[in-house]
């Protein structure tokens, strides 16, 4: 079984909330993410911490765990694109959804709702 970690899992992780330790267990599991999830969550730790060098590295840290980083390119940009008009999410929720079919993910681990329904199930941690 093969989860896909959401962008927004990866912030709670690294950030002050009440699910930040269970976030942070998944990270001891084989998980999947994409480069565009790990750019979102530098991001988003940057602005809620204040401190680019932290959140750089929050996300560093993740390339010494279990993980498989699919690679934002050519082919991941062309399959996204090709699902787009057959699912309501955004260009940027089509990646993630995308790269997780690509990596034969059993779950999607997500706090975002616009990930139900799909073929790959959307858990919470």
């Amino acid at each position: 079984m093969t989860l896909f970690l959401d962008a927004n899992v990866i912030i709670k992780a690294f950030t002050d909330n009440e699910d930040k330790e269970q976030c942070r267990k998944l990270f001891h599991e084989d998980f999947v993410t994409d480069s565009l999830c790990l750019v979102e969550a530098q991001d988003s730790i940057s602005m809620i911490s204040k401190n680019k060098a932290y959140a750089s590295k929050c996300v560093k840290s993740l390339f010494k765990s279990n993980v498989i980083i699919a690679e934002l390119d050519r082919n991941l940009l062309f399959e996204a694109l090709k699902r787009l008009e057959e699912y309501d999410l955004n260009i940027f929720d089509m990646i993630h959804y995308t790269a997780a079919l690509l990596n034969n993910c059993s779950e999607i681990v997500s706090y975002d709702k616009d990930f139900d329904g799909l073929e790959i199930k959307r858990i919470e941690p």
